[in-house]
């Protein structure tokens, strides 16, 4: 990967050019005995030349590998197809804007706990209680674990008459935050309901997803929303051009006027899939309810036959959601090919202005996977 790192804390800007390589590597096991499942996936991940891998030198490596996931599946529960999932395992929802399992990031990731769903005609059915923090070593109860307990249900709808097909999701979860304050334990908490909606009629697309926040949280009360729209236009039959789209993201943020807080708090959304390839910190974490929130515009075109080359084009605008106040305008260049052995090249140039500046910050980026 390269960086283009820049110092905008002296009177002279200074560019230099810091080049890293990041490897992923994971191996997946299943093991099968009747109705019960044992999966499992090692995974090393790890910066190439970092002096924890004693590159070159006779001792140790540090970074071990560990299981990215490990869990059990019980099927067939009660004979009407009912799973059972217990463990370590990823957790990606609808189009991950609320759970994904972050592939883009070199680590990724997994979530714990408890996982159950089932499989029908009428859509899938998932019911989950996950552990994000087992406070084991401060109670001998659970009143400190912070969990996370929900459902998501999706329905697909097939081809009716000049519609290609339509995906209906429905989904709710609240995040338990307990935090104890002079022996008292006060359970805070976040509850977050919404639904998406994905639908195609001719050569059109659209995408429609919106979700209400509420809750108690440890300096106040929480009311915030999100919503999401982007319509697209399939263009299979022109020559190159395979699709073009227009998008709307909005998360709201919070304003410090008023004694609520109305930032929407989405820790384990995928950041890079909506906003941006350009690691800009003020619009890619949204891990509670007291930031700035996004307003986001996007244009997005998807092209192919291009010397055996896909290109995806991408240009985003971002603003914050309270004040309007500008964050900068990003162009992502996104190179792919295929390649043999279920291998995959992607090259990546992402251009940013921030705050409407004159001079861009650039990111590259080469990524090569293969799935053996």
């Amino acid at each position: 990967m390269q960086d283009r790192i820049t110092s905008r804390d002296q009177e002279n800007t200074i560019n230099a050019l810091s080049t890293y390589s990041l490897l992923r590597s994971r191996i997946f096991f299943k093991l099968i005995n009747g109705p019960v499942t044992l999966n499992m996936q090692l995974q090393d991940s790890r910066i190439l030349g970092n002096s924890v891998n004693s590159p070159g030198i006779a001792n140790e490596d540090q970074t071990k590998p560990s299981f990215h996931q490990v869990y059990i599946n019980v099927n067939n529960i009660f004979k009407r197809n009912w799973i059972i999932q217990l463990g370590r395992f990823h957790l990606p929802l609808g189009q991950q804007r609320i759970f994904s399992k972050n592939n883009w990031n070199n680590i990724g990731r997994s979530f714990e706990g408890f996982l159950t769903y089932r499989n029908s005609p009428k859509g899938t059915l998932r019911l989950f209680h996950l552990i994000n923090d087992e406070r084991f070593d401060r109670l001998d109860n659970d009143l400190y674990d912070q969990t996370i307990d929900g459902f998501y249900f999706d329905h697909s709808i097939k081809r009716i008459n000049q519609f290609a097909g339509t995906t209906i999701e429905v989904y709710g979860f609240r995040t338990w935050m307990p935090e104890e304050r002079e022996n008292v334990i006060e359970k805070n908490f976040r509850t977050t309901y919404g639904s998406r909606l994905n639908t195609s009629f001719l050569f059109l697309n659209l995408e429609v997803e919106g979700a209400l926040q509420s809750g108690k949280i440890s300096r106040g009360n929480v009311e915030s929303f999100l919503t999401a729209v982007n319509l697209g236009v399939i263009l299979d039959f022109i020559p190159i051009v395979n699709s073009f789209s227009i998008g709307n993201e909005f998360i709201s943020g919070d304003d410090e006027s008023t004694r609520l807080f109305e930032g929407f708090a989405k820790p384990f959304g995928a950041g890079h899939k909506w906003h941006g390839y350009y690691d800009y910190s003020s619009h890619k974490s949204f891990k509670d309810n007291y930031h700035v929130g996004l307003k986001e515009w996007n244009l997005k075109a998807k092209l192919s036959g291009l010397l055996g080359f896909n290109l995806n084009a991408n240009y985003h605008n971002f603003t914050d959601a309270v004040q309007g106040n500008k964050f900068g305008d990003e162009l992502d260049l996104i190179f792919s090919r295929k390649l043999p052995s279920g291998g995959n090249w992607s090259l990546g140039y992402a251009l940013y202005w921030e705050n409407g500046g004159d001079a861009p910050l650039d990111f590259t980026y080469l990524m090569i996977s293969f799935i053996l």
